[in-house]
């Protein structure tokens, strides 16, 4: 997998902590890892296997499949354009198609 692709699927990991309303710490503990390997993740210095994939799945309520869907479209911005501020409200408006319909947990 080539680096950009890996960097996305990080990425979107870490907009949908933050679309869900998890911290790193709350994440961890329903994920059953721990904060730092969330961080590392989120920095791209981790690479995410898919058994790690499949607890973010788990622990989000997001499919997989949608998972790597926003990441494959994160991966389609133009470089100059991968901001944070740039893309938050394209990545808002994908996770919320993407987001279970009975949360049972309400995002903090």
């Amino acid at each position: 997998m080539s680096e950009l692709k890996r960097h996305m699927i990080n990425d979107a990991l870490r907009l949908a902590r933050l679309y869900m309303g998890y911290s790193q710490a709350e994440l961890a503990i329903a994920l059953d890892i721990s904060q730092s390997m969330i961080s590392e993740i989120e920095r791209g210095s981790k690479n995410v296997s898919m058994d790690l994939l499949q607890k973010y799945s788990d622990g989000l309520g997001i499919r997989m499949s949608r998972l790597m869907l926003f990441a494959e479209a994160l991966e389609e911005e133009p470089i100059r354009k991968r901001g944070k501020l740039l893309i938050a409200g394209k990545a808002l408006k994908m996770l919320e198609a993407f987001a279970p319909k009975d949360l049972s947990r309400e995002p903090s």
